[in-house]
């Protein structure tokens, strides 16, 4: 391996020269559209949960009374979206780490598209008959959506990776926009009709419309002027890894294979010591974030569930939908927005910025507080939507401005050479940690007490 690899990357002084030759800045807009659409398929199951929390309705039980499938839907989400993402990141980390391919990333949209599409059918189907397999069904696609979504985020961000910083972070702040939009797309579907299939239905044509625009997106993307300047960049990266996937055409595959693994051993190592506490940072971030969100956050009831308001449809169907959804949504795109102006801690200390994420921690006994429906005897103290309000945005902040910045530090700390390992590597600690806390948040569900349905849960 050439030495030059083990040493921190210099200060890049590429992005004047990119700004003039991408004047008008789509580009940076288009990567913010990509990053919109790359984590919708998760955003949109996890925030549909009163849409499937019907599905999975037992007839035979009270309105107000939730069966095992409705309880388990939040957990059971997040780990088959984790569990699956993390393996297949893991796979293309270490078996062809990062090979940036258009078929791969056009597939990859496209099944997703389909995953919906499938989703979209069932909706006006009579499935009380059936609900475990609709159940079984919707986490088969979930599952589906995680795998496609893993090799789509590994593409991306190891492309990223090899361009400015600025185009990382676009990208990273797309994220978070895809949840403000999923989260009003939501609000604006129960608002436009009181029936639950068709704010379904309008729901999942838009994240139809999303996948579609980001092929169109994307197609237009590498014929763009920026791509075609750092081509070079990307088919080095891929050339390094061509003989993992075409070891057929060579004369001794056996022994291509293993040098190949041993310079990409070399390289995730080298990138993992410069990267280590960016790599734990992120990991952490989520670990904190997925063992709150949106399992437990998105129980918790209104301060006082037993106020007659004018209008019901505030407690019965919107308040999970704008105090938790929303406003987290909202405080990770700001969290992003502020990374991107200030850099506290500054990249030449990264340890301070790992401690910054483990106390992120704090905000677990925080929550607590909130007007969970326990049965453990928590002290319920925080009496006030305000104080709940004002911690999600905190909460949701802190999350969007930690994982923002170790993500935009990382690169910077290698080789120019090194940049896109050290994506897929970050992409590694992003899934490992969502998978980690989406463990995590069976154990803070029972800590706090039963996982019971609010009493106002709404059922058409």
């Amino acid at each position: 391996m050439d030495s030059s690899l083990h040493s921190p990357r210099e200060p890049s002084t590429s992005v004047p020269t990119v700004v003039t030759i991408d004047g008008h800045s789509w580009a940076y807009w288009a990567f913010v559209w990509l990053g919109l659409g790359s984590l919708l398929p998760i955003n949109f199951f996890i925030t549909a949960d009163q849409y499937f929390r019907y599905k999975l309705h037992d007839p035979s039980m009270p309105n107000s009374t939730a069966s095992r499938l409705e309880l388990a839907y939040e957990n059971a989400v997040t780990l088959s979206t984790s569990l699956p993402n993390l393996v297949t990141t893991m796979l293309v980390t270490f078996v062809c780490v990062p090979y940036i391919h258009k078929y791969r990333i056009y597939t990859s949209l496209s099944g997703i598209t389909i995953c919906l599409l499938i989703c979209f059918s069932l909706i006006f189907v009579d499935v009380h008959q059936w609900r475990e397999i609709f159940f079984m069904i919707t986490m088969i696609l979930v599952m589906i959506q995680g795998v496609l979504s893993a090799i789509l985020l590994n593409c991306f961000f190891s492309l990223t990776s090899t361009l400015p910083s600025q185009y990382i972070q676009g990208f990273v702040a797309g994220q978070a926009l895809g949840g403000v939009f999923v989260v009003i797309c939501s609000i604006a579907s129960i608002l436009f009709s009181s029936d639950i299939s068709i704010s379904a239905a309008i729901y999942f044509l838009l994240a139809i419309f999303v996948f579609l625009s980001n092929i169109v997106t994307y197609f237009y993307l590498e014929r763009s002027h920026l791509l075609q300047v750092y081509s070079s960049s990307v088919q080095q990266v891929n050339n390094e890894n061509e003989p993992l996937l075409r070891s057929t055409s060579i004369d001794d595959p056996a022994d291509t294979i293993d040098m190949t693994a041993l310079a990409l051993r070399q390289r995730l190592l080298v990138a993992y010591k410069y990267t280590k506490w960016n790599f734990f940072g992120v990991l952490l971030t989520f670990v904190c974030t997925l063992s709150l969100f949106p399992a437990y956050m998105s129980k918790i009831q209104p301060a006082h569930p037993t106020i007659d308001y004018p209008n019901t449809i505030w407690s019965e169907r919107l308040y999970a939908q704008v105090m938790t959804f929303l406003l987290f949504n909202v405080g990770d795109t700001l969290g992003r927005m502020i990374s991107s102006k200030v850099h506290v801690p500054s990249l030449l200390h990264p340890r301070l910025l790992f401690c910054l994420c483990a106390l992120r921690f704090v905000f677990i006994p925080l929550l607590g507080f909130c007007h969970f429906p326990n049965t453990n005897g928590y002290p319920y103290i925080f009496k006030n939507d305000f104080i709940y309000g004002f911690i999600v945005l905190s909460f949701a902040t802190s999350h969007g401005y930690c994982n923002s910045l170790n993500m935009m530090f990382a690169p910077k700390r290698v080789h120019a050479q090194l940049s896109s390992t050290v994506g897929a590597l970050m992409l590694m600690a992003l899934t490992l940690g969502i998978f980690l806390g989406s463990v995590l948040s069976y154990g803070v569900v029972a800590m706090y007490g039963d996982a019971k349905a609010p009493d106002n849960e709404y059922f058409q």
